[in-house]
């Protein structure tokens, strides 16, 4: 007999406006009103408060004693400190996944999948074409983190690129460069050697990391 899993409101309410969080249909400063929230998605206000509460342990609201709960306005010390840890936990990930083995030719072929979808939106200029590219870009990155085969690692990962993501709608930069930065980091997975892998890996996450900052300042700049 199978068993059934039972998702709860609050878990409903969590997933829904975890999507609207990451996608920027709930965008940095915007108030989350529970009565509002809970008419809108046809729920009672109290596991819409449950949600909203989860949503900060997330990193993406913070509770203001004059606001109350606003989606996370990530300031340019915020993303300093994302890249950080993306940089130390991705590295490390694929590191233990080379030594496993793990960085096989399966794990090649998810990943020139995962690549060819990002390719595919990485050159729109929409809000959705943006979040279907960043889905992608998104899902080769865990598809190696993944690999590493360490749950504690892969759900901190996790929670730190739904930061990353929300902060990416947020500027709407161009991400197509990413897309090479990719290929190059397959390419290095295909030759076998981890010395390129982590190599190409840091090139990309240091470029990314730089040009994050750069649109975060600007937008800080003209917000000012």
């Amino acid at each position: 007999m199978n068993s059934l899993v039972k998702v709860t409101l609050a878990e409903q309410a969590h997933q829904e406006l975890r999507a609207r969080i990451v996608s920027g249909r709930l965008r940095g400063g915007e108030r989350l009103l529970p009565n509002e929230l809970a008419a809108d998605l046809g729920i009672s206000p109290t596991p819409v408060k449950e949600a909203c509460l989860k949503l900060e342990a997330d990193g993406l609201v913070v509770n203001s004693s004059r606001r109350g709960m606003v989606v996370r306005d990530f300031t340019v010390e915020d993303v300093e400190e994302l890249y950080a840890a993306r940089m130390l936990l991705e590295k490390g990930a694929v590191d233990v996944a080379f030594d496993a083995g793990q960085l096989d030719g399966a794990l090649h072929a998810t990943l020139l999948e995962r690549l060819a979808k990002h390719r595919e939106f990485a050159k729109g200029s929409t809000l959705d074409e943006l979040s279907k590219a960043l889905f992608y870009d998104r899902s080769f990155h865990t598809t190696l983190v993944s690999a590493a085969r360490i749950p504690v690692i892969s759900g901190s990962h996790e929670r730190i690129l739904d930061q990353t993501h929300t902060v990416f709608v947020s500027i709407l930069g161009d991400y197509a460069r990413s897309v090479e930065e990719h290929q190059n980091i397959a390419d290095a997975i295909a030759a076998g050697s981890k010395a390129q892998i982590i190599d190409a890996l840091w090139r990309h996450l240091e470029r990314s990391r730089q040009n994050t900052l750069r649109q975060v300042r600007l937008l800080k700049e003209a917000g000012a």
